[in-house]
């Protein structure tokens, strides 16, 4: 399943895949968005849980300037949106030009060739529920597809649809890797959420 690299070597840093803005205080139209949530929406959105669900690792190297983590949370294109992220491993799986993170992947494509495919990506690291059964990613907002406009929620509306996707997507991503744990060793006690 994996490409064996011996005498490699990776480091690796952690990461949330999923972000609620929150302390982000633009672009206007963000700020704006988030002033308009009522209490009880603030209260859901804001603060959500760290679980390992919302969790994980991407390698990092001095030589290879901004890590995923980096590059993900600073460009606005990709503004810490996991689904977005994943948008631009397939095409770099795929080999096809563009995406906000090109330069990133390429620099870490020794990562991404440890597994092979993007399917096995996926797989590994659980993100079946952002990739819809034809390969292709299931956005947090349709207008994302194309990287035509920057990944930051810019309505009250979008707000909220790219917050409830990405909690669903870490509720479902958790429950996904209790699964795996209870099939796989079944002598660890799996606490749920």
């Amino acid at each position: 399943m994996f490409e064996q690299t011996p005498d490699k070597r990776f480091t690796f840093g952690s990461d949330a895949v999923t972000n609620s803005y929150t302390k982000w205080g633009k672009p206007r139209n963000l700020v704006e968005a988030k002033a308009e949530l009522s209490e009880e929406q603030q209260h859901r959105y804001f603060n959500p849980p760290y679980t390992i669900g919302s969790a994980m690792i991407w390698p990092v190297r001095k030589i290879h300037r901004p890590t995923l983590n980096t590059a993900r949370g600073m460009r606005l294109r990709i503004a810490d949106r996991m689904d977005l992220t994943l948008e631009c491993i397939r095409r770099h799986y795929a080999a096809e030009p563009g995406g906000p993170l090109a330069d990133v992947t390429t620099n870490y494509a020794d990562f991404f060739k440890l597994f092979c495919t993007f399917k096995q990506f996926v797989e590994f690291f659980h993100f079946q529920d952002l990739v819809t059964p034809e390969g292709k990613i299931d956005f947090f907002l349709e207008e994302d597809e194309n990287f035509n406009r920057p990944g930051v929620p810019t309505t009250k509306d979008e707000y909220i649809r790219v917050r409830e996707a990405s909690l669903k997507f870490i509720a479902l991503r958790g429950n996904r890797m209790a699964d795996w744990v209870e099939k796989n060793h079944p002598d660890i006690k799996v606490r749920r959420q």
